[in-house]
C-alpha cells in the first residue's frame, strides 16, 4: 500500500502561531498578500521564497531575497533548490518554521493463522519436565567469612562557615537613555554577516567574531530595513504618525493640533485629487467634510451675494466645532481674491 506524505510547516513569529499544510505544487512565501504563505515583516521580501512539493519530497528555494533564507542555521544560495527533511528548521526574517513530513497510512493488522500451531499433549510435556529436572541435593553449609577489624572512623568536621553579607552591585547609569532592546529577527550571539566571510572565521556561533558582527548588525540592519521598505513610509495607511506632516507638505497642506491621526490619513489618501482641483468649491468642501465630519454646502451661485463672495454652510452648531480652525482652513484653500461668509446651521 503506497504511503501518502502530508507536508506541514509549524510557523511561529510576530503575530502568528499556526500549522500550515503545504499543498502539492508551488507554494509562494513572502510579504505580499498574493503569496500562499503571507509573513508580514520588514525582514521578509515581497516574494521571498518558494516551496515545491511532489508526492514524497519538498524543496525550498530562496528567490534572491534581501535578508536571505536559513535552513538549520545555514544560508541558502539564491535560486538554488534545497531538499527538506523532516525536522528541518527554516528561518525567514523573524519567523521560524519547522518542516514535518508525516505518512498518512493506517498500520496493517497481521492476523496470525491459528491452524499453524499444533496441539501438544499435556501429559507428554509433564513427562519431559519430570525427566529433565535434576535430583534434589542437600544444601551445602555456608562458611562464614573471617572477621576483620573495621577501619577507624574519622571524626566529622563540625566547623561551619558563614559567608558575610555581600552588597548588591550598583545598577549601571543610564544617563537618561532607555534600556536597549534587540530588534526582532536579530541575535546577540550570531550574525548573518558571517556568510560574507571565509569559513575560517566560523569557529562557532558563540565566538568573538560572531558576537562582534552581531553588534554592528543590530545598528546597521534597521537602517537597511528602512531603505528596503521605504514604500511603507510613503503610503498614508502605513506611514508612522510622525511622518504624516511631511507627506502633507508635498501637497502644500498643514495640520495643527486639532487634526487627529485618522483625519490626517484620510485627507492624505485623497490629497492627489484635492490638490489638482485646489481653489474650487469641490476641493474646499471635501477638506471641510473630512475635518468636521459634517455635511458642508458651499453657495457661490446666489444672485443676492456680492461679487466674488461665497457662503459656507455647516450642518452643526458652533459649539461643536472650532470656528477659528475652520476659518483658517478656508483662508488657506480659497482663491485669494474672494470673500466668504461662514454659517452654522444646527
Amino acid at each position: 500500500m503506497a504511503q501518502e506524505i502530508i507536508h506541514q510547516l509549524k510557523v511561529t513569529g510576530p503575530g502568528i502561531d499556526q500549522t500550515f499544510e503545504i499543498p502539492p505544487g508551488i507554494t509562494a512565501v513572502g510579504r505580499q498578500d498574493t503569496n500562499h504563505l503571507v509573513l508580514v515583516h520588514p525582514l521578509v521580501s515581497r516574494r521571498h521564497a518558494e516551496i515545491v512539493c511532489a508526492d514524497n519530497a519538498c524543496t525550498i528555494t530562496d528567490l534572491g531575497s534581501m535578508h536571505g533564507t536559513m535552513v538549520n542555521r545555514e544560508r541558502l544560495e539564491p535560486n538554488t533548490p534545497t531538499p527538506l527533511n523532516s525536522g528541518d528548521v527554516i528561518e525567514i526574517g523573524a519567523f521560524r518554521m519547522v518542516y514535518e513530513g508525516a505518512a498518512d497510512t493506517e498500520p496493517e493488522i497481521i492476523i496470525e493463522d491459528e491452524s499453524a500451531y499444533e496441539e501438544v499433549d499435556e501429559s507428554v510435556v509433564e513427562e519431559e519436565e519430570t525427566a529433565v529436572s535434576p535430583p534434589e541435593t542437600p544444601p551445602q553449609p555456608v562458611e562464614s567469612p573471617p572477621t576483620q577489624t573495621p577501619p577507624p572512623v574519622r571524626a566529622r568536621d563540625t566547623t561551619t562557615y558563614t559567608p558575610g553579607i555581600i552588597a548588591p552591585l550598583p545598577k549601571p547609569a543610564t544617563n537618561g537613555h532607555t534600556k536597549f532592546s534587540l530588534p526582532a529577527g536579530l541575535s546577540l550571539t550570531n550574525s548573518s554577516y558571517l556568510n560574507f566571510l571565509p569559513d575560517i572565521y566560523r569557529t562557532g556561533y558563540n565566538n568573538f567574531i560572531a558576537r562582534f558582527l552581531a553588534l554592528l548588525e543590530s545598528i546597521l540592519a534597521p537602517i537597511e530595513w528602512n531603505v528596503d521598505n521605504f514604500d511603507l513610509f510613503l503610503d498614508p495607511a502605513t506611514a508612522p504618525a510622525g511622518f504624516l506632516p511631511w507627506l502633507a507638505n508635498w501637497f502644500n497642506l498643514s495640520f495643527d493640533h486639532t487634526w487627529n491621526e485618522e483625519k490626517q490619513r484620510r485627507l492624505l489618501e485623497e490629497a492627489h485629487l484635492i490638490y489638482r482641483r485646489r481653489g474650487t468649491a469641490w476641493a474646499l468642501q471635501r477638506i471641510l467634510e473630512i475635518y468636521t465630519g459634517k455635511i458642508i454646502e458651499i453657495d457661490d451661485q446666489n444672485h443676492n451675494l456680492d461679487a466674488l463672495t461665497f457662503v459656507v454652510k455647516i450642518a452643526a452648531s458652533e459649539r461643536e466645532l472650532s470656528r477659528s480652525a475652520i476659518e483658517q482652513i478656508i483662508n488657506a484653500n480659497k482663491p485669494a481674491h474672494t470673500n466668504y461668509s461662514l454659517l452654522f446651521i444646527s
